[in-house]
This record gives C-alpha cells, sequence and structure tokens, in this order.
C-alpha cells in the first residue's frame, strides 16, 4: 500500500471526514432556521446595513491588493478568509474539500459572522455529497453563528425560499441563470445580490480565472478546469457584463475583467 496516497486529496477528503473529530467550537442540537426565509432575513442577520460597503474576495493572486477596511463587510470563500478573518466576514463554503474541512475544523473569531452553503440540485454526484454532509451536519450541529444551508434539495421551506428568492434574484436584476462552476463565482452572485438589494458599493478581490499565472494569493498552485476553463470564464464574464450595467458603486481589482464605475 502506497501511504503517500491517502494524503492525496480524494482520500483525504474520504478519511478527514470520517476520522477526524469535530472542533470544539461545534455544538451539540440543531437550531431553528424559519424565521430565515428571506434575502431581507439574511441581510438583517448580516447586519448588512451596517457597513459601508461589500467587498468579495477570492483566492486568485490579485486577492494581494486588498486594503482591509473596518466599515466594510468581507464576503470569503476557501484559503481567502486568511485574509480578512481580523475583519467582519461571512465565509461561503462551496468547494467539497473546504466543506470537509470547515464541517470538522473551522474555529470561528469573533469576527465571523455566519457562513452559507448555497448548493444546487443540478443532479452532479458531488452536489449530492456535498448537500447530505451539510444536511448530516445542520440536524445535528451549530456553531455559535448561524450557518445558512441554501439549497433545492429537500430539506425545508425556509432553506427552499432563500433559494428560490437568488435564483430568481439573478434572472430579474441580473439578467443571468444561476451556474454554478466555482467558489469565487458562488462568493460573488451571493455579496453582488445582497449589496444590489442594500444599494451598497461592492468592491471584488481574487475572481482571477487563472489570468495572472497558475497560483492563488498564497501559493503556487494547478489551476484546473472549473476556474480557468473557456467555457466558464464565459460564464463569469456574462454576469461580470450584467453587474457592471447596475447602478451601485463597483470596483473590481481582479485581473479577470477588471473595471472601476465612473
Amino acid at each position: 500500500m502506497n501511504v503517500f496516497s491517502l494524503f492525496k486529496k480524494r482520500n483525504y477528503i474520504y478519511f478527514y471526514h470520517r476520522l477526524k473529530p469535530y472542533s470544539r467550537s461545534v455544538r451539540k442540537g440543531m437550531l431553528d432556521y424559519s424565521d430565515y426565509e428571506s434575502l431581507n432575513n439574511l441581510s438583517d442577520y448580516f447586519r448588512i446595513s451596517d457597513f459601508k460597503k461589500i467587498v468579495v474576495v477570492a483566492s486568485g493572486p490579485s486577492a494581494k491588493k486588498i486594503v482591509l477596511e473596518k466599515d466594510a463587510l468581507y464576503f470569503c470563500c476557501n484559503d481567502s478568509i486568511n485574509i480578512v478573518k481580523t475583519m467582519p466576514h461571512i465565509y461561503v463554503v462551496h468547494d467539497p474539500f473546504y466543506l470537509i474541512k470547515y464541517l470538522k475544523s473551522f474555529v470561528p473569531t469573533d469576527k465571523w459572522m455566519g457562513t452559507t452553503f448555497w448548493i444546487m440540485n443540478n443532479k452532479s454526484k458531488i452536489n449530492s455529497n456535498s448537500f447530505e454532509k451539510v444536511l448530516h451536519y445542520i440536524l445535528r450541529k451549530h456553531r455559535n453563528k448561524r450557518e445558512f444551508l441554501i439549497t433545492n434539495y429537500k430539506y425545508n421551506k425556509s432553506s427552499e425560499f432563500l433559494y428560490k428568492e437568488l435564483i430568481e434574484s439573478l434572472k430579474e436584476d441580473f439578467g443571468f441563470t444561476y451556474q454554478s462552476i466555482n467558489s469565487g463565482f458562488n462568493t460573488l452572485m451571493l455579496g453582488a445580490i445582497l449589496a444590489f438589494k442594500k444599494d451598497k458599493p461592492l468592491e471584488v478581490y481574487g475572481l482571477d480565472m487563472g489570468i495572472g499565472g497558475n497560483q492563488y494569493y498564497n501559493k503556487s498552485a494547478s489551476i484546473g478546469k472549473s476556474i480557468s476553463g473557456d467555457n466558464n470564464k464565459e460564464i463569469v464574464k456574462d454576469f461580470l457584463n450584467q453587474l457592471y450595467k447596475q447602478k451601485i458603486k463597483i470596483y473590481n481589482a481582479s485581473n479577470f475583467m477588471n473595471y472601476e464605475s465612473k
């Protein structure tokens, strides 16, 4: 047996999920989410009205450009949480690898304002597995802030209402049909929708789609097709073109389709 094969990403996910105990930040018991069934409920919980702007931070190399501000609310994903963890932040968990790490190991700080899992039932095994893992957790455990499972899988009505409103907002406000391609894009869509709803300026960092080299903001890496593939670039381009038409103030410092409102 090749011991090192245990540390390959797929095997790591398998064994980590089954063998790793939950961190001490995880408490027993399911929380009631019946009062959180609209984007207004979500915005109120995250206190979006209290902040000057929303800043989306993905993990691409341009994330290093960010200058942290105390009056901004940061939406982050994957490793980009390490950039913003000293500031008020919301963690958007989508990638299966980071999902497993989050469920078992995430230790919140006093700046963490909550987490979202936005999981689409698109008949894929990856999304189905992600949903089952989050559902197993959320029906039995919780942390000291809310962790929102937003999905069209069978879970509960509040989650379904939130999911439906997100999809409708993308269609009605941005002329875009939801497509789930990577963590950074999910984070961007959620941040953009809430910024639009609350008329907040929006800034974007690290959504580079492979432009800037095979690297993240903190390390070299093999960038997969979910980031650098031509089809996915076209999807993100379509959304950004719609986003740039909105009346909110927008600054995208990413290497891909950077932009600043006049």
